[in-house]
This record gives structure tokens, sequence and C-alpha cells, in this order.
């Protein structure tokens, strides 16, 4: 992809601090949110240190318009990783089914370039595309997608049961039947309006999926646990394709300078010191 109109590119490896705007989302989680507070003293592992680090880019077509940007707004807003920058094709107030996704992915392999926003960027052979989609109401359409389609290496579909929630849920738990044993009464028609709902149940706060992204390697681990697909390649309920397009992001990112395990390391780190400074107050 052409990332000459980008600060970080691939054939400029150096780290710039300027932030340059890229896809702004309209809602932030409630750690975003509020006055701003100065801090005298932070701990180490939060002092962001200059360095060298080469720059991958990911093409995101999704199905979800929100969930799914919020648990990539790390990646999307690039405020402190650099290693990998997001860019995230969805349809605003509606989303995008499968049918969707599918016709514009091959018209943008036909064209060889895409658009986000005013931004061009040519797709290179190496490039690579994620696919999102909710099984939900459109199990149909996956099937009929994945029976006519031709091997496709570089655009790789990530599909989730009932619907991406699920891959949050994974993040932060693995309890299903205790939890989620519900679902499997529930028509599918109305399945990703209740598992959204049961979320807010669970955690306080909800599934939040842009604290979810610091959670990654859990998510990985317990869907990796109860994957299974039925007959025609479609993953079961309570199934989601999501830990391996998290377990390429994480790989990416710590290949360079161990970026996506430091993150982490600092956010925990933060959020400790911040704890003590409440108590001390």
């Amino acid at each position: 992809m052409d990332l000459s109109k980008l600060t970080y590119s691939k054939g400029d490896s150096k780290r710039i601090p300027a932030e340059v705007p890229f896809h702004e989302l309209t809602t932030e989680s409630k750690e975003d949110r509020g006055t701003s507070v100065v801090v005298k003293k932070v701990p180490p592992a939060y002092r962001k240190e200059e360095g060298v680090l080469s720059t991958s880019l990911v093409f995101v077509m999704s199905g979800g318009e929100k969930r799914e940007k919020d648990f990539l707004r790390e990646l999307i807003r690039q405020r402190e990783l650099h290693s990998l920058r997001v860019s995230f094709m969805s349809e605003k107030g509606q989303g995008l089914q499968p049918y969707q996704i599918q016709s514009r992915w091959n018209e943008i392999k036909s064209a060889g370039f895409f658009k986000i926003d005013g931004q061009v960027y040519n797709l290179d052979t190496t490039d690579k595309v994620f696919l999102l989609s909710d099984v939900d109401e459109f199990y149909d359409q996956l099937v009929k997608i994945f029976k006519d389609s031709t091997d496709d290496e570089q655009g790789q579909w990530i599909v989730s049961n009932p619907c991406f929630e699920i891959w949050l849920y994974y993040c932060y738990l693995d309890e299903l039947e205790k939890d989620l044993g519900c679902l499997k009464t529930e028509p599918v028609a109305t399945r990703n309006k209740k598992m959204k709902a049961l979320g807010n149940t669970l955690i306080s706060g909800g599934l939040n999926p842009c604290l979810a992204f610091e959670n990654m390697l859990n998510g990985i681990e317990h869907s990796i646990a109860y994957y299974a697909e039925d007959d025609n390649g479609i993953p079961v309920l309570y199934a989601t394709q999501m830990h391996e397009m998290a377990q390429y992001l994480v790989d990416v990112m710590n290949r360079n300078a161990n970026e996506y395990s430091e993150y982490v390391k600092r956010k925990e780190e933060w959020r400790n010191f911040m704890k003590k400074q409440s108590i001390k107050k």
C-alpha cells in the first residue's frame, strides 16, 4: 500500500514524533474523556523512548462499523503504537453485509487501489487484508461466498458467530455455559442483540472493545480453545476466527522492538500508578 502521504511508510522506518491524523473515531472510551490531568511523576516504563521501527499497514473491511473500529483504535490513531497501522473500511450507519464486502474487495483487487477519507492507497501483493463479518443472519451469504470463491491468499475472511462481541468476550472471560448458555435457545435473528446485552451484565462497563485490545493474548487463547467449524466451514456458535487476525497483529508488533508486549506493560503500570495516586488523595 502506498504510504507516501503518511508519516510512517515502508520505505522510511524512522519514527517521527509528530502525530498525523488518520481515522478519527466519533466515540471515545471513558478514560479518554474529561479534563486534562498533569502528572509530575510517571513510572519509567511509561516514558516513551525514540527509536527505529518499520511500519506495516493492514487493510480491514468490516461488516460492523463501530465495535470493530474501536477495538483497532490504537492502531488507527497511532498514538503509541507505530510498527503497525490499520486502515479501516465500513459503511457509516449500516455496516456491510458479506456480499457487499466481497463485491468491494473484488473491485479493489481489480483496480489495484482503494480510497478512504480521500486518501488513496495502492494495493501491493504483499499487503494483508482482513474481511470481517458476523454470522448473524448472514449464514447463507457466507456459505455461498466460501463455496464460490477461489483461493485468495491476500484477503482473509474473519467470521464470528454470532457476532464480533464473542471475540470481545474471550478477551475478558471464558466460562461459556455459565455466561452465554442462553444463546443456544435464542432465535438467530436476535442473538446479536442478546449477546451485546449479556456483555453489559458480565463486566462492569460492558465488553469494552478499546480495553479488549490490551487483552488480545487472553482472547487468542480462549478463542482457539473453543473454535470449531460446521461442514460448510462456518464457525459454529461461540466460535470466532478473530484469534487468527489478533495473532497476526501481535506477531507483527512484537517483531518490532516487542512493541505490543511493551505497550501492555506500560498500560498496566500506568493504571497501577494512577490507582496509587488516587489512594494518596
